[in-house]
Formats: C-alpha cells, sequence, structure tokens
C-alpha cells in the first residue's frame, strides 16, 4: 500500500513539473479570456438610450490576447447599459505607460493623469482602449434623444485591493475640478450637425465598474467680444453710493483664511441669462491655486485648479463675452489664462489650452475689452496691474480680433504707472465713439477699516496713458464682517457689463469660513442701454 502511494505521489509532482515547465515554455496557451464589462449610467434626469464605441487604438498586457480578438476598427455595442472587451487579466506597466502617456498634459506638462477622472498616473494596467464613443442621451432639453460623439476616449482596467478597478479618460478632456470636488472629467463631444457638446463624466466615489454622465449641455456660439454701453460716464455716474447686499451660499473647499484670501470677482450672464458668480482664490495649501464660481442665487458653488502647479496666486480679473482671464503671479512674473465659461453649465471650467500669456512682471489684477481703432480695425485691450502700492505700474496689450478670443496673440503697446494700486478694475468701450473707459476700484486704509473708491478714467489709445479721474464714487458696502474682514475693494472687486448694457460694481469680503455665506455687495447704474 505504501509503494502505491509512493508512486502515486511521484506521478503528481511529476505532473505539476510538466505543467511548471509548458507554462514556462508558453504561458499564454493557459491564459483566459474573461468577460470583462464596464457599465454606462446616467445621473437623475438623464438617460442613456443606446451606445457604441469604436476602437482607434489599444494596448493590452503581453499574452493576455493570444486568438487576436481585439482590434483597431471593432466596434462594441452598449448592451443592457455596458460594454464587454474580452480579453485576460493581467496588469503590467507597459500599459500603463501607453496610457499614461496620452492622458496626461492639461494642467501640467509632465506626465500626471490630468485627461482622467482621477487626475492622477495609472499604476499597472490589465488592458486599455482608445476610441469614438458614441451615445444617445435623452433629458428634458433633448426628450427626442441628443446624439453626440466623443472622440478620443479611453476605457481602462487595473486592479485595486482585490477588485478590478475601470479609468476613464479622453485625449482633449480636462480633469478641471479641485481637490476637494468630485472624480469628474470635463469631456468634449459633436452633434452630427456640428454642434460642441460639453459633458461630465464621473468614475470614482461610485462602483468600480461604473461611468456616469453626470451631466451634458450643447453649447451655445461663443460670444467672444465685449458688450459695450451708449454712455459710459453717464452710467458710472448713476451708480449708486450704498451696495446692494448678496450672500453667496454653498462656498466649497476648505481655504485657510489666517493665510489665503478671495483676490478677484466678477459676475457673468450665460447667453441665456442666467447669472454666475466667478472668484479667484490663493491656497497656499494646494498645489495650485483655484477659481471658485457656481450660479449667483444657488447653494453650490464649485472649485476649480488653476493650471500652472506652484503658482498659487491668482489676481482680479474680468469677464469678456463667455470667457474670463485670470492671472496668476510668481516671484516677478506672471502668466494670463483663458477660461470657457460655457463649460459651468455641465459644472465644469475648461481653460483654453493654447492660450497662455506670460509676461515679465507681475499681475495683481486685470482689464479686457474689445474696440474698434479709428481705421475700423478690431482689436482687443488688455490692460494687466503689477500692483506695488503707490508704485504700480499698469501695462497694455493688444491683439487683433478678427479670429476670436481664443486665437488672440497679446503685444505690449505701453504702459503707466500710478499711484493706486487697483486691486479690481475694468475695461469698457462706448459704443459708437470706440472710446475705452477704465474704473478702478481701491481701498485705502481710513482709521480701523478700508475706506472704498471707484475711479472712472478714459484710456488714450494713441499713448496708451490714462489722464485724471474724470468722475469717482465714495462707495458704502453693507454686511459681512465688520472692519478691515468685511466686504472691500481691496479683495474680490470687478466690474461688468452685461448684456442689456447694466454696469455693476461688485466687492467680497476677505474670506468665508467652511459652512458660512459670503458676503458680497452690487452697485448697479440705475438704467440700462
Amino acid at each position: 500500500m505504501k509503494r502505491c502511494v509512493k508512486k502515486l505521489l511521484c506521478l503528481l509532482l511529476t505532473a505539476a513539473a510538466l505543467t511548471l515547465a509548458v507554462n514556462a515554455e508558453d504561458a499564454s496557451t493557459y491564459m483566459t479570456y474573461r468577460q470583462n464589462t464596464v457599465e454606462l449610467t446616467a445621473a437623475e434626469g438623464l438617460a442613456i438610450t443606446s451606445g457604441s464605441f469604436v476602437v482607434t487604438e489599444f494596448s493590452i498586457t503581453s499574452g493576455q490576447d493570444p486568438d487576436g480578438r481585439n482590434q483597431a476598427g471593432q466596434t462594441h455595442v452598449l448592451e443592457n447599459g455596458t460594454f464587454t472587451f474580452e480579453v485576460g487579466r493581467k496588469g503590467s506597466a507597459a500599459v500603463a505607460d501607453w496610457f499614461n502617456s496620452r492622458f496626461s498634459g492639461y494642467n501640467d506638462p509632465a506626465v500626471n493623469g490630468d485627461r482622467t477622472t482621477f487626475d492622477q498616473t495609472a499604476g499597472d494596467l490589465n488592458f486599455a482602449f482608445a476610441g469614438d464613443l458614441s451615445l444617445v442621451v435623452t433629458s428634458a432639453e433633448h426628450p427626442q434623444g441628443l446624439s453626440v460623439t466623443f472622440p478620443g476616449v479611453a476605457f481602462a482596467q487595473g486592479n485595486t485591493a482585490f477588485r478590478n478597478n475601470w479609468w476613464f479618460a479622453q485625449l482633449t478632456g480636462q480633469h478641471t475640478r479641485d481637490g476637494d470636488g468630485p472624480d469628474t472629467l470635463l469631456t468634449f463631444g459633436s452633434t452630427p450637425s456640428g454642434e460642441t457638446v460639453f459633458a461630465s463624466f464621473l468614475r470614482g466615489g461610485n462602483g468600480v465598474s461604473e461611468i456616469s454622465l453626470e451631466s451634458i449641455a450643447v453649447a451655445e456660439p461663443a460670444r467672444e467680444r465685449s458688450y459695450e454701453m451708449a454712455d459710459v460716464q453717464a452710467a458710472f455716474h448713476s451708480l449708486p453710493a450704498d451696495g446692494t447686499l448678496c450672500n453667496l451660499e454653498g462656498f466649497p473647499g476648505s481655504y485657510d483664511p489666517t493665510v489665503n484670501h478671495i483676490q478677484g470677482y466678477s459676475l457673468y450672464n450665460s447667453s441665456g441669462g442666467f447669472p454666475y458668480v466667478i472668484l479667484t482664490h490663493s491656497v497656499s495649501s494646494a498645489p495650485y491655486a483655484h477659481i471658485v464660481a457656481g450660479p449667483k442665487l444657488e447653494d453650490e458653488k464649485w472649485g476649480f485648479k488653476t493650471y500652472l502647479r506652484d503658482w498659487r496666486h491668482p489676481g482680479g480679473i474680468q469677464v469678456i463675452g463667455d470667457y474670463v482671464l485670470v492671472p496668476s503671479e510668481h516671484d516677478s512674473s506672471a502668466h494670463i489664462a483663458l477660461y470657457d465659461l460655457r463649460t459651468l453649465a455641465v459644472e465644469e471650467l475648461r481653460r483654453v489650452e493654447q492660450f497662455d500669456l506670460a509676461v515679465d512682471h507681475k499681475v495683481g489684477a486685470l482689464g479686457i475689452t474689445s474696440y474698434r481703432d479709428a481705421g475700423g480695425t478690431e482689436y482687443y485691450v488688455l490692460a494687466a496691474a503689477h500692483l506695488d502700492n503707490e508704485n504700480s505700474v499698469y501695462h497694455v496689450y493688444r491683439a487683433p480680433a478678427a479670429d476670436g478670443i481664443e486665437a488672440a496673440e497679446f503685444t505690449e503697446v505701453g504702459s503707466f504707472p500710478y499711484e493706486k494700486d487697483f486691486q479690481g478694475f475694468g475695461l469698457i468701450t462706448e459704443e459708437g465713439t470706440n472710446h475705452i473707459y477704465m474704473i478702478g476700484l481701491w481701498s485705502p486704509v481710513e482709521g480701523a477699516t478700508f475706506a472704498d473708491y471707484a475711479y472712472l478714467y478714459r484710456l488714450d489709445t494713441d499713448t496708451w496713458t490714462i489722464g485724471e479721474a474724470l468722475d469717482s464714487i465714495h462707495m458704502v458696502s453693507t454686511g459681512g464682517l465688520p472692519g478691515m474682514m468685511g466686504v472691500h475693494f481691496r479683495y474680490g472687486a470687478g466690474v461688468y457689463v452685461d448684456q442689456s448694457g447694466l454696469l455693476t460694481i461688485s466687492a467680497t469680503e476677505r474670506n468665508s469660513v467652511l459652512g458660512s455665506s459670503l458676503a458680497t455687495n452690487d452697485w448697479s447704474s440705475s438704467s440700462a442701454n
């Protein structure tokens, strides 16, 4: 009996050794194809009724598709809300390198995964497929279904904590939310008629195999010019001295109020007249400065990161059409970035990636407008202030406007010193005359608080200088904390002209404490054009 047992054990050991030897020679022969399914869901009010994914390129760990079942040009059809990829599962750095090198570079030239929902690079991945994602989505705005194609989308699978974990990315996508925000990706698509579509997809904080369409909107044509006013001096003169209080609710994040504060503020009305607010905020505890935006009258605001890592000091801003320019300064230089406010419709904030105005001076605040010169040529004019108390210098830049603000190439045309360091200011073009006016907002110390003044100037487009103030108003704010921490032009301050020609000057208090409201004041002209 013992001999039989010994013989049986020897046979088993020999068979195991032979199996190991065969596996070593050709492990792929014994791999297992898996049915890897990823689920596409939609947020409340949205439904995905059909979809397809056409593969254009892919990477699979070596040996995990020995039969070559996956090919470029292959079409996957959405069935029961899922796509299925038939391939083996084995993680490798090679697939991750392939994926990371393609889906990075929005916020930083380095490889950092910021074109994924996770805003980070992947470790080992089993596989990654890139291609064109086509969906039909129904919503209240599109009850018959909106057909949209998102090019350059990727589905990838890794492994974490003994679970297969999916990734979602787009070659042109942007992870715009700050570190306190959700794991979403601003994604770009188009309809069959060529309309631009913005969408926000979530992968993270939901099921490991779930990718959720959170929001979708067809973009209106971009407004790329400033709104003009018939009589700027009359509108300025009609501004009230007393501000109107508006408490902003739902201010996001936890920004240390002892060292950081609001730097810039502006109103913004969408093409449909929906009111938003935009704020810039220094954040010393994060890699990026922040932009905060959201519906003015609702109880939720969203935090977005600026695009330059370690440039944590943004400045005063001004909106032009559907865009806002945001300066960020560091040491003795600055970069000015351009953001597309239309994407607020999907709770994201697109940075115009080809626009990056680098200057060799600080920029604590800026103003922007468009105008026509004496020969009828249209230009953008940008004033960028190097704020240094009574030694402040205002640099003026100009760019041809024929190709729109996204393609504008600015060159400096002049500069002028001024003893007032306007933390917020704005440029306004007068209809008919094409005169450019500048409104400066100043908060000198007065006793135990700040006093607040608005000044009106005309910018000479021959010398690119301003003369004496044409008018001034001593503004009085209301609400917020008392004293220097309250609502003042020293913090967020802005100038905005809406579609109707209404002029509004605004200011914020220094900061909000997490969970509290933020006091702001508006001063609006008595009538619109």
